[in-house]
C-alpha cells in the first residue's frame, strides 16, 4: 500500500489526531468497548473513528465492527462529517455516519469541545446467521455515550429540569434544586444549548453486504426485497423464496432487467457514452493491464496511446480470443459510427459494462457499485464506487500494475478530483 499513501490515494481523507488530550479521549472510548488502550501519540481515524494503524496495532481490522453488523464509531471533532469509512461491512455505514453528523451538528460541536462521544449504531441484530437477519434491518439507532460522561450529564439535567416543572412541590426540594444548578454549570442550559443530539434513528436504505461472499439488498416499495449475490446454490434461493427475491450474480439478463424495470437505470445512453468517454477508458486500461501482465518489468507510465495500439496489433490474434475485449473495441466503433444498436443486441453482461445508474435514482451509487463488478479489470472506476474493493485487487496487483493504477488514478484526479465522477455518473443524458 506504499504507493497508495505516497499518493494520497488511501488515508489521505482523514482526522490527524496528535494532540495528548484528543488521544486520551480516544482511549476513553477504547476502554469502554473494552479495548487495549493505544500508546501512539498521534493517528488518524475515518468518519467512524477507525484508524489502521490501531487496527495494525490490534491485529484486528474489524476492532470497530467486531461482528460485522454493528458498526462502533468513535466521534473527536465534526471535521470526521466528511470521511468516508473506511472498510465498512454493511455500504450504508458511510451514508449512515454522514447523515447522523447532518443532522446533529451543533450538538456534536458542542459535547466534543469537551468530550468524546462515541456508541453503536444498534439495529437489533447481534450476528448473521441468515439472510433474515439482513433482510429484517430496516431502521437503525445511533446508542450514545460520552468519555467524560458529558452526555449523560445533560440528559439527566433535562430529566430533572422536567421533574421540576411538572411537580408542584418541586420548589421546595432543595436537593432537586441543587442537583439542577449543579449540572447546569457543568453542561448550561439544556433548554437552549441544544447539547442532546436529536436525531439517532435511520431508515436504512439499499446497501451491500460483506456477508454471504458480498451481497447487494434492493429494498422496494412494494413487494419483497431484491437481494443480488453470489451464491448460485439452488436451495439459497429455494429456502428463502418467502422473504426475497433472489438474484444470482451471474445471471446479468435478470440483473439488467430488475435495474431497468425498478428505474434503477435506463437503457444504453448513447449521448452520455460519447461525452463520458467510458468506453475509451476501459478499454485503455483494459489493454493497459494485458500489457503489463506481458512483460512485468515494463513500466507502463511510458507506454502511450500510440505504443498501446502497437502492442495491440502485434497481439491482436491473441487478443480477440477476449470477449471484453472484442466488445469494448466493437463499442468504441459502434459509437465512433454512430451505430449503437448493435450494442443493444450484445449480452447483458456485456452491455452491463458500459451502463451507469440513473444519477436521481436514490439508490444510484449502490447500483453504480454493482454494475463495477461487471467490468472488474476496470480499477479507476473500482476506486470510485468500491473503494474496499479496489484495495483488494490492488493487493494483487504486480509492481507494474500498481504503478500503472496509481498514475491512472492520478491523471484522472487532477486537476479537479470530482470531474471524473461528475462526467460518468452525474451528467445529464439530454
Amino acid at each position: 500500500m506504499e504507493r497508495l499513501i505516497e499518493n494520497h490515494l488511501i488515508y489521505k481523507a482523514m482526522y490527524h489526531v496528535d494532540q495528548p488530550h484528543m488521544v486520551a479521549r480516544y482511549n476513553l472510548a477504547l476502554k469502554a468497548f473494552g479495548l487495549p488502550e493505544t500508546k501512539r501519540k498521534a493517528f488518524v481515524v475515518d468518519a467512524a473513528g477507525f484508524s489502521p494503524e490501531i487496527a495494525a496495532d490490534l491485529k484486528d481490522e474489524h476492532y470497530l465492527d467486531p461482528h460485522g453488523i454493528n458498526q462502533r464509531f468513535i466521534i473527536l471533532s465534526p471535521a470526521q462529517e466528511t470521511l468516508p469509512v473506511i472498510s465498512p461491512q454493511l455500504s450504508s455505514t458511510t451514508e449512515l455516519m454522514q447523515a447522523f453528523y447532518r443532522q446533529n451538528a451543533e450538538s456534536l460541536r458542542l459535547l466534543t469541545l469537551k468530550d468524546v462521544v462515541f456508541g453503536e449504531i444498534e439495529d437489533q441484530t447481534f450476528r448473521v446467521d441468515n439472510i433474515e437477519d439482513l433482510l429484517s434491518i430496516r431502521q437503525v439507532e445511533f446508542q450514545l455515550r460520552t468519555g467524560g460522561n458529558l452526555l449523560e450529564q445533560a440528559e439527566r439535567l433535562k430529566a430533572l429540569i422536567d421533574v421540576f416543572y411538572t411537580s408542584d412541590e418541586s420548589w421546595k426540594d432543595n436537593e432537586l434544586i441543587n442537583e439542577i444548578l449543579t449540572l447546569s454549570r457543568q453542561v448550561g442550559d439544556v433548554r437552549y444549548n441544544n447539547l442532546t443530539p436529536r436525531h439517532t434513528r435511520f431508515q436504512l436504505p439499499s446497501f451491500w453486504a460483506g456477508h454471504f461472499g458480498g451481497i447487494y439488498i434492493f429494498h422496494e416499495d412494494e413487494g419483497l426485497p431484491v437481494v443480488i449475490g453470489n451464491d448460485e446454490s439452488p436451495e439459497f434461493a429455494r429456502e428463502n423464496a418467502g422473504i426475497m427475491r433472489y438474484i444470482p450474480h451471474r445471471d446479468a439478463d435478470a440483473v439488467l432487467t430488475f435495474l431497468q424495470d425498478s428505474g434503477r437505470m435506463g437503457k444504453l445512453e448513447v449521448k452520455w457514452l460519447k461525452r463520458s468517454g467510458l468506453v475509451k477508458k476501459r478499454f485503455e486500461i483494459f489493454v493497459g493491464l494485458q500489457v503489463a501482465a506481458s512483460d512485468p518489468r515494463l513500466d507502463l507510465r511510458k507506454v502511450d496511446t500510440r505504443k498501446q495500439r502497437r502492442w495491440v496489433q502485434d497481439h491482436y490474434d491473441e487478443l480477440a480470443q477476449n470477449k471484453d475485449f472484442v466488445f469494448l473495441n466493437k463499442a468504441q466503433k459502434a459509437l465512433m459510427n454512430n451505430a449503437v444498436h448493435k450494442l443493444v443486441k450484445a449480452p447483458a453482461a456485456q452491455r452491463l459494462m458500459i451502463m451507469r445508474a440513473d444519477p436521481r435514482h436514490r439508490d444510484a451509487m449502490l447500483v453504480n457499485r454493482l454494475l463495477s463488478e461487471y467490468a472488474p479489470f476496470d480499477f479507476l472506476t473500482r476506486f470510485f464506487v468500491n473503494k474496499p474493493g479496489f484495495f483488494e485487487d490492488y493487493k494483487a496487483f504486480s509492481d507494474n500494475e500498481r504503478d500503472y493504477a496509481v498514475s491512472v488514478i492520478n491523471r484522472a484526479l487532477k486537476p479537479d478530483p470530482n470531474a471524473f465522477w461528475k462526467r460518468i455518473f452525474e451528467q445529464p443524458e439530454e
